[in-house]
């Protein structure tokens, strides 16, 4: 018995992850699920995400900005191009960070790759790994226009690798939710979540993504609720500093 799940929600991105943050470092009373549920009021702007990125720094914590590049390169999140280009230039762009020899986790893929079907190795060559299941939700939505609660979702394992007890990457789930007039929002599940190193970058990184299928789409979006399986902090010391910085 895990007890009931916490659930903490606000308009604004950056005030749910802080709630949420000292929730699971200083509250006992967090559960083993916690869902944080942010709408559409914070902005992005780069000031924004670069005094997140100053915040993180400053407590020697991952970068947000490096963290949601790994759901949604900038590149992608910028381009004005169609769904197929700017996918294509967020590929292009991580496999030209490996060719300087960037890593971008110990697994191997981004979870851009993984939604995206392929990536660009550090010699320029690529390689198909799935199906390109964001481009092809993206490309159902338009053409089916209508509202559908629980039609379209993206499961990140892959078929050929083999059973991680430990490992795998956090992001396990993404589900899009089409509703009302034109409106969309997003479902994470994460199999744990630190939330010093990884929750911020995640939910930003949530946030572009769903900003962008809005974009291709003709929707706009209004939110995300993010489950979190096992959220923990590292040391609460580091935490509570960097709540401090933001």
């Amino acid at each position: 018995m895990t007890g009931l799940a916490s659930a903490i929600y606000d308009s604004d991105l950056v005030l749910a992850w802080k709630a949420a943050c000292d929730l699971v470092a200083n509250q006992k009373s967090v559960g083993y699920v916690l869902v944080v549920s942010f709408g559409n009021a914070w902005q992005g702007s780069n000031e924004q995400r670069q005094a997140l990125d100053k915040a993180a720094r400053e407590v020697k914590a991952d970068s947000p900005s490096s963290v949601a590049s790994m759901l949604l390169p900038k590149s992608v999140r910028m381009s004005k191009q169609s769904a197929a280009e700017a996918i294509e230039s967020g590929q292009i762009m991580m496999g030209r960070g490996r060719s300087r020899g960037l890593k971008y986790s110990g697994w191997s893929h981004t979870y851009f790759e993984r939604l995206t079907g392929s990536w660009i190795d550090k010699n320029g060559d690529r390689e198909s790994i799935s199906q390109n299941k964001l481009l092809k939700a993206i490309e159902k939505i338009v053409e089916w226009d209508k509202n559908y609660e629980a039609a379209f979702y993206i499961h990140t394992n892959l078929l050929t690798e083999s059973f991680k007890p430990l490992g795998s990457p956090c992001l396990q789930y993404v589900q899009l939710r089409l509703y009302g007039d034109k409106l969309l929002s997003i479902v994470g599940l994460y199999r744990a979540h630190d939330y010093v190193e990884k929750a911020l970058g995640n939910f930003i990184g949530l946030n572009d993504l769903g900003h962008f299928i809005a974009d291709k789409t003709g929707r706009t979006f209004t939110g995300c609720d993010v489950v979190s399986l096992h959220p923990f902090v590292e040391r609460k010391s580091q935490a509570n500093a960097y709540l401090a910085a933001v």
